[in-house]
C-alpha cells in the first residue's frame, strides 16, 4: 500500500515551485536533497509514533515492537521511503513475560503451566504428555498483525498529510537562505 502526498493550496504550490527554482539556480540538486531529508524526517517521526501506538494497543513494551518496524531511507536519486512492519508471531519472552505463579505473565496476559529452559532461552507451554508436546508461548500472528497494520496506516497517513508539507517548506526555506548566505 502506498500513500501519495498532496498540497491543496494553490498559493503553497506556487511558493514551493518558486523556492525550488530559486534554489536550483544557486545549488543544483539541492531540491532533491531537501525532499529526501524531509521524507526521512517524516519516516523517523512516524516510526516512533507507530511503535508507541502498537505498544499501547497490544499492552506490551515498545522494544519488541521497535525491532519489527523498519524504515528504508529516501535518497536524492530515488525519493522513495518505506515503512515496513513485521507482523509475525510475538513470543512471550520477547514481549517481556516474567515468572508469576505457575506460569509467566506480562501486562494483562498470562500463560499458565509454562516453563523455561536456559539452553533454549524461551518460554514453553506443555500441550500434552511426553517430551515433544511443547509450544512456544506468545501472541498469534493475527493479533500482532491487526495492531501493527492499524498503527502503520493511522500514523503514516497523519504524518504525510499534516507534517510533510510544513516540514518541506521549512527545509526549502532553510536551504535557500543558506545558499543565499542569509544564514
Amino acid at each position: 500500500m502506498s500513500k501519495v502526498v498532496s498540497v491543496d493550496s494553490k498559493e503553497a504550490i506556487a511558493e514551493m515551485k518558486r523556492m525550488s527554482r530559486a534554489l536550483n539556480v544557486h545549488r543544483k540538486g539541492e531540491v532533491n536533497r531537501a525532499m529526501a531529508a524531509t521524507i526521512n524526517d517524516s519516516l523517523k517521526r512516524s516510526r516512533t509514533k507507530i511503535v508507541r501506538r502498537a505498544s499501547k494497543a497490544m499492552q506490551v513494551k515498545q522494544a519488541p515492537i521497535r525491532s519489527r518496524v523498519k524504515i528504508t531511507r529516501a535518497k536524492t536519486t530515488n525519493l522513495n521511503g518505506k515503512v515496513w512492519a513485521g507482523t509475525n508471531r510475538l513470543s512471550a519472552r520477547t514481549a517481556g513475560a516474567k515468572p508469576r505463579g505457575d506460569g509467566h505473565a506480562t501486562g494483562p496476559y498470562e500463560w499458565s503451566n509454562t516453563f523455561t529452559n536456559s539452553g533454549l532461552k524461551n518460554i514453553y507451554i506443555r500441550k500434552g504428555q511426553g517430551r515433544g508436546n511443547i509450544e512456544v508461548a506468545g501472541f498469534g500472528a493475527k493479533f500482532t498483525e491487526r495492531a501493527l497494520v492499524n498503527a502503520v496506516n493511522t500514523e503514516t497517513e497523519a504524518a504525510l498529510s499534516k507534517d510533510f508539507p510544513a516540514e518541506l517548506f521549512r527545509q526549502l526555506k532553510w536551504r535557500l537562505d543558506k545558499a543565499l548566505g542569509i544564514k
